[in-house]
């Protein structure tokens, strides 16, 4: 974004009159009465606290907590942990990027049970992380950009306790072979739940209700084509 000439932080940018954090936040609408707190880990250097203030309490969240970092980490699993500080170990974690538009009503806390859960919709290309399922319908195998089925997850990574997060993430992750690209991510670490008996299940949202905002061309193709 910074390199097409934007200046602001990518969650800051302004799309059909809400920015692409507003954008964000509501595709967890399904979600929010269940929420007991939401935690947002930003760069130091964006100076966001005024932004994100400002915008959760337009968008009626109320407990909320603020983490900034003065660099970035070695990958999201990474960032993730840096929410420790404030997370509760026996109640559920979802995370959630920064750059996706779910339409409202795909994903409900109802969808969600397991140890793990996975949103996913069908996409084409390679650069997604992407689910394989068996017979049950069960996850049996995440993989990092690498095709190994139709179901690309968007985004959206579900863990029945902060504790397991925690768990598998400091487990698998001594290990710096589990690297992938240099980075830890998030997905990889349901295959090392499943392979410890763990139940990952996911769901399949309507690919036509969610928009990658990504990149400045995902975003343009927005602006060309969605009608809130």
């Amino acid at each position: 974004f910074r390199q097409a000439g934007y200046s602001m932080p990518k969650y800051q940018i302004m799309a059909q009159g809400k920015t692409l954090f507003d954008w964000s936040i509501l595709s967890l609408s399904g979600y929010h009465e269940q929420a007991e707190q939401y935690i947002f880990v930003v760069r130091k250097e964006d100076a966001a606290m005024d932004f994100l203030n400002k915008h959760c309490q337009n968008l009626s969240i109320k407990n909320f907590r603020i983490i900034e970092l003065k660099s970035p980490t070695d990958g999201q699993a990474t960032t993730a942990m840096m929410a420790s500080e404030y997370w509760d170990k026996d109640t559920a974690l979802l995370i959630y990027n920064i750059d996706t538009f779910v339409e409202p009503g795909e994903l409900s806390a109802e969808h969600l049970k397991g140890d793990g859960f996975i949103p996913c919709f069908n996409a084409e290309g390679e650069h997604w992380s992407f689910v394989r399922t068996g017979p049950s319908g069960q996850a049996i195998e995440v993989r990092e950009k690498v095709r190994i089925s139709n179901h690309c997850t968007l985004g959206a990574y579900y863990f029945k306790s902060c504790a397991l997060y925690e768990k598998l993430y400091t487990r698998y992750y001594k290990d710096d072979s589990h690297l992938e690209k240099g980075e830890k991510y998030v997905a990889p670490l349901y295959n090392y739940l499943i392979s410890a008996g763990g139940e990952v299940f996911i769901s399949e949202v309507d690919s036509k209700k969610v928009h990658i905002l990504g990149t400045p061309e995902e975003l343009q193709l927005f602006l060309n084509s969605y009608s809130s």
